[in-house]
């Protein structure tokens, strides 16, 4: 007769909200993912993983996939007798997923928009085949929870793994969610400027607001913000309050460009990637790579500052850093030239300067004469795949308020 213990074993997949709990974590898996693309990097989230959205101040939903391994004390054989434990349960994160939830104005209304961001899947075969079982389902309870009535997410279209898994072409009996786009954008990184190409006009003054400028800066926004859609509503109803009541902004860390004749023509407030969250650079491909050896050796001449280097080649991570320019408005190109320079030669010596742009904001495309680079993104809309029409539901014209949709 064997005397081996016999333990019996249940495995359940589960896609569930997240709790404090769950911190470390979701911490720990977030940042042990990489995203692909020119730049693939890992993210870490600093103090705890909901950090992110508190410093943004964005009421979200955070999801975690799990699978939880139940195991039995011993089984009972025949002649012998044991007792029973208690089972263990052990649980192993194969993914998380983040909505971020915000009431937004498009067409003289306001909606609920839901930005889906923060997806991280583990490569195991598990969590590849069972997500998309759990994610759809999930969508549709959010949906009627929270009355949301778009769900949105912006993708890197240099990302080739995340277009096969979202854009791909899908058969329609996939019960998988449709990404229909609404928008491209470009992402540009701003990291020196030429000394002969590179000029500024010289009536044009650049410097932080001051108590004098509050006024007048707030009627500027103002006046801009009527030319874009998807505005949050809290910065339309009263952007002072939302100035002083946020943890990132700040009034005199505004940059205001005036003319001549002490006319507001611009603004912008730059914005520290350390605020928000952590990046690590992991491998550049050929073209990135090839960039920073460019702005490595400008560098010696002071026309940019270096990029971070990769940490397969340091075997220590590093951050990047940059500062990201939030309300950018101006009046023309001129004005987005200034204020720029300012910024970058505002910021520390590690940064470089980071902006969205529409493609056809024209007026937005990076100044003559700067060390620079795009990345193209697109905004799409998540819909669910027995939807009538295929037409996305959001039909923009105008611009799009960009900030916080492109994180």
């Amino acid at each position: 007769m064997s005397n081996r213990l016999h333990t019996r074993s249940s495995h359940e997949i589960q896609l569930r909200e997240s709790t404090p709990l769950d911190s470390k974590a979701l911490n720990d898996f977030f940042s042990s993912i990489q995203t692909e693309g020119k730049l693939s990097m890992k993210v870490r989230r600093q103090i705890d993983f909901f950090s992110f959205y508190h410093r943004l101040g964005l009421k979200f939903k955070n999801y975690v996939f799990e699978s939880t391994k139940q195991t039995t004390g011993p089984q009972p054989q025949a002649g012998k007798v044991f007792s029973l434990l208690p089972p263990e349960i052990s649980s192993e994160i194969l993914g998380t997923a983040s909505f971020l939830l915000q009431n937004r104005s498009l067409y003289n209304r306001v909606f609920k928009i839901a930005l889906a961001c923060d997806l991280r899947i583990s490569n195991k075969r598990k969590a590849i085949m069972n997500w998309s079982k759990f994610f759809l389902p999930k969508i549709a309870a959010l949906q009627d929870d929270e009355k949301i009535d778009h769900f949105i997410t912006s993708i890197n279209l240099t990302e080739q793994k995340a277009i096969n898994a979202f854009l791909r072409p899908r058969q329609l009996h996939n019960n998988l969610p449709i990404y229909e786009l609404i928008q491209k954008y470009n992402l540009v990184s701003v990291h020196g400027f030429f000394p002969v190409a590179h000029s500024l006009v010289k009536n044009i003054k650049v410097r932080y607001a001051k108590d004098s400028d509050k006024e007048a800066l707030i009627q500027y926004i103002n006046t801009k913000l009527q030319d874009y859609e998807l505005v949050p509503e809290a910065i339309q109803n009263n952007l002072a309050s939302y100035i002083s009541d946020s943890i990132l902004y700040s009034f005199s860390h505004f940059l205001v460009a005036k003319d001549s004749h002490g006319n507001i023509v611009g603004c912008t407030h730059p914005i520290s990637s350390g605020l928000l969250q952590d990046y690590f650079p992991q491998k550049y491909d050929q073209q990135a790579n090839n960039f920073r050896q460019f702005l490595k050796f400008t560098s010696f001449f002071h026309f940019s500052r270096t990029l971070t280097r990769p940490f397969s080649s340091t075997n220590k991570e590093q951050t990047l850093n940059f500062r990201m320019l939030h309300f950018l408005f101006f009046e023309h190109p001129e004005v987005l030239n200034s204020l720029v320079h300012t910024a970058f030669h505002g910021s520390m010596m590690n940064e470089f300067i980071l902006y969205a742009y529409q493609t056809s904001q024209y007026d937005y495309r990076p100044p003559k004469g700067t060390l620079h680079a795009e990345t193209p993104y697109g905004l799409f809309e998540i819909k669910k795949p027995d939807l009538p029409s295929y037409q996305t539901k959001i039909k923009i014209v105008k611009n799009i308020f960009l900030d916080y949709l492109w994180f």
